[in-house]
C-alpha cells in the first residue's frame, strides 16, 4: 500500500460574539448533571457525552442559534446547500485531563468550539498518518471554531495548567452539492 498526498484543509472560524456569550454558555453548562470519563486513554473531568439526546441541555439550543450563521456560511464555502449536526457535547479538562487519539465515525466533519482556552498548547492536536507525526503548526485561540475532516486522528493533549479548558464539540455533515 502506498500513501499519496492529497491536499486537504481545516477551517478556523472566529465567533464574533464569543465574549458576549461565553459566560452565558458556561452558566448553562453548569446547570447540567456532572458526568466524567476516566479510563486507560481518557480523563475528562466534566462532560455530558453520556447523557442521551432526549436530555434537555439549554446550552445546546443557545449554542446552535449562535453558530447557525457561521455554519450556513461554511456550507456555502463548501459548495453545499445544507448542513446538519448529528450530535454535540461539552467537555471540561482540568489539570492533567486528556482525551486520547480518536476519530469521529460516520460524520463529514468534527468541530471544536473553544469556549475557554487558557493556553494555546492544550488545543486539539491532529495526527498525520502518512508522516507519523503530530500536526503542530495550527494556531487556535479561544472563541474560535475549529473544523476538520472527522476521519483525521486527533486528541486533546494533557492539560498541564491549573486553569480548565472547556470546549463544545459537535459532528456535522454538509449535503446537497451546489457547484
Amino acid at each position: 500500500m502506498k500513501f499519496f498526498d492529497l491536499k486537504s484543509f481545516y477551517i478556523l472560524t472566529d465567533i464574533k460574539d464569543h465574549k458576549e456569550n461565553k459566560n452565558k454558555l458556561l452558566s448553562l453548562i453548569n446547570r447540567i448533571e456532572v458526568s466524567s470519563i476516566h479510563n486507560n486513554q481518557d480523563s475528562i473531568s466534566q462532560t455530558d457525552w453520556h447523557l442521551g439526546k432526549e436530555t434537555k441541555r439549554e446550552y445546546i439550543d443557545f449554542f446552535y442559534k449562535m453558530i447557525e450563521p457561521y455554519m450556513n456560511n461554511m456550507a456555502i464555502k463548501l459548495k453545499c446547500k445544507s448542513w446538519d449536526i448529528s450530535n454535540a457535547w461539552y467537555q471540561t479538562y482540568k489539570k492533567l485531563d486528556t482525551h486520547g487519539w480518536h476519530i469521529h465515525e460516520n460524520n463529514n466533519y468534527t468541530n471544536v468550539y473553544y469556549l475557554d482556552l487558557p493556553k494555546q498548547n492544550i488545543k486539539t492536536e491532529l495526527y498525520d498518518v502518512k508522516y507519523n507525526k503530530i500536526i503542530d503548526e495550527i494556531q487556535i485561540e479561544e472563541g474560535q471554531l475549529f473544523t476538520f475532516p472527522a476521519h483525521i486522528i486527533h486528541r486533546s493533549p494533557p492539560n498541564t495548567f491549573n486553569k480548565s479548558k472547556t470546549i463544545i464539540s459537535f459532528n456535522s455533515n454538509f449535503k446537497q452539492i451546489n457547484l
